[in-house]
């Protein structure tokens, strides 16, 4: 049923590129949200298992929640996925719409918005737009978009770096205060019943460490960052060259999409952290002289 032309909602359409830009920040928060969820249930798996090794009473019962909470993990992460996979198709669409001007799909964003019904709250969201925005003032085009890449890579690369300095600190103190109960235990407990049943609460923090990726992300995230660091380099390498090549903008442009694609979601807390100080020194490094 379609609304009179009349009515004060229809009489001023809203601006794609900023409808864009409201679901693309809708679809990753959706995905962390589902993600940190995901970990969440991970985490509670450990501890349960951990308690079972010290309460006879949780032994005999764990496998009856184990088993349900494994499930609902597995349809946690796929949901995680689901959304991610929506968030870079728009990403990438954003990117062509920001460096060639190529106009956004109105079908497609009023499907995502039927699909995405949730908004953030008007805030978040427009401290979430400075980290889509781009400062390229050049016209649309090859320019345009190599320098719309340099500026993301860079920011990529930073920001992937402070996520990889965040797991390794985990990882390796988590890592080491095991490695430190275990000598403890094996020490002066020995083979006794509570060293026994401490070993294996060690060892149970090994697999935690193991099953909820944190070497894994680390390694991810370092992965991302040597590549935008690449990307970034590539990138001016194009702008000093002169006008770059449409082909040669496009495949760089490709292969940083499918580096971010197949690298975890950065968490939105770590941009609200560093925004400021990033956005301060790309400032610097983008200055003319």
């Amino acid at each position: 049923m379609s609304l009179s032309a009349s009515s004060s909602d229809a009489s001023v359409p809203p601006d794609p590129l900023r409808v864009m830009e409201g679901l693309l920040n809708v679809a990753y928060a959706k995905a962390k949200g589902w993600g940190f969820t995901y970990l969440t249930l991970q985490a509670t798996l450990y501890l349960l298992g951990v308690a079972a090794i010290f309460v006879p009473r949780i032994t005999l019962t764990y496998p009856l929640y184990a088993l349900p909470l494994a499930l609902v993990s597995a349809w946690l992460i796929a949901q995680a996925n689901r959304y991610k996979g929506i968030a870079e198709a728009l990403k990438r669409q954003h990117e062509y719409v920001a460096g060639f001007g190529q106009a956004p799909c109105r079908r497609l964003l009023a499907d995502l918005k039927m699909e995405l019904p949730h908004d953030l709250s008007s805030r978040l969201d427009e401290v979430l737009r400075e980290g889509i925005t781009y400062a390229s003032k050049k016209p649309f085009g090859a320019a345009r978009v190599v320098e719309n890449l340099a500026e993301s890579a860079w920011f990529s690369r930073h920001m992937a770096r402070y996520c990889v300095l965040a797991l390794r600190a985990v990882f390796i103190l988590t890592l080491v205060v095991a490695v430190v109960l275990l000598l403890l235990c094996a020490i002066s407990l020995g083979g006794t019943p509570v060293g026994v049943g401490a070993a294996k609460c060690v060892s149970a923090t090994f697999l935690f460490l193991i099953s909820v990726g944190t070497l894994r992300f680390w390694l991810s995230y370092d992965a991302f960052s040597r590549k935008s660091e690449q990307t970034e380099v590539e990138a001016s390498r194009l702008q000093s060259a002169g006008e770059p090549d449409l082909r040669e903008a496009q495949r760089l442009l490709a292969e940083y999409q499918l580096a971010r694609a197949a690298a975890p979601l950065i968490p939105t807390w770590m941009w609200l952290l560093f925004r400021k100080r990033l956005n301060n020194n790309w400032a610097l490094r983008s200055a003319r002289d």
